[in-house]
């Protein structure tokens, strides 16, 4: 005995994306991770490198010569009154990148989003809170050589820390939708043909 099935429609609409696990993902967050922590471990390390290259883009756009001494940055010397930043451990890039990399890691252990597809993220997000934090770097030092302290607290505690606040958000952001999986869209003004 069967069923007159041919007055029934089938349903057509959105249809979801099938998600599959990247292959590596594991190890890729498994060094991601370890990354973060290396970060924290070897801030010293990541401080003096800092120094040396902020030193280097001052030496070649602001006025003076400057160079770097472990983890402090001279500038302005021989251009009239010489200054110093020192790259402490909270104004570090390391303790935006640890956060990123570690968020990334899980991300890659989670297994839900293709490698292809948040590797790029990742990257992005990593370059953005350091470029952003090299922006402040430089903001800095140039107001310090064009208004002296108070150039300095205005850049360091207002204009520069905002600028890095910006960055962290949008290394989040770009994170946070790489991880975001889309269903597909219907198409609209088509019907399901009869089963016959």
């Amino acid at each position: 005995m069967s069923a007159d099935i041919s007055n029934i429609t089938v349903p057509r609409g959105p249809r979801a994306i099938p998600v599959r696990k990247g292959r590596g993902g594991g190890v890729i967050g498994l060094v991601f991770i370890a990354a973060a922590v290396v970060a924290m471990l070897q801030q010293e390390s990541i401080r003096a490198a800092e120094a040396w290259l902020m030193a280097t883009v001052f030496d070649g756009i602001l006025g003076g010569a400057s160079y770097s001494v472990d983890d402090i940055i001279f500038h302005n010397v021989g251009g009239g009154q010489p200054y110093a930043l020192m790259v402490t451990g909270l104004c570090s890039s390391a303790v935006l990148l640890t956060p990123i990399a570690a968020l990334a890691g899980v991300l890659f252990l989670m297994g839900r989003i293709p490698v292809a597809r948040l590797m790029p993220a990742a990257m992005t997000a990593l370059v953005i809170v350091s470029v952003s934090n090299a922006i402040r770097y430089f903001m800095i030092a140039a107001a310090q050589q064009s208004w002296g302290q108070q150039g300095f607290d205005l850049m360091h505690h207002f204009f520069g820390s905002f600028v890095v606040i910006l960055g962290f958000v949008a290394a989040i952001i770009v994170l946070v939708r790489a991880a975001v999986v889309r269903k597909g869209r219907a198409v609209p003004g088509r019907r399901g043909r009869r089963a016959s």
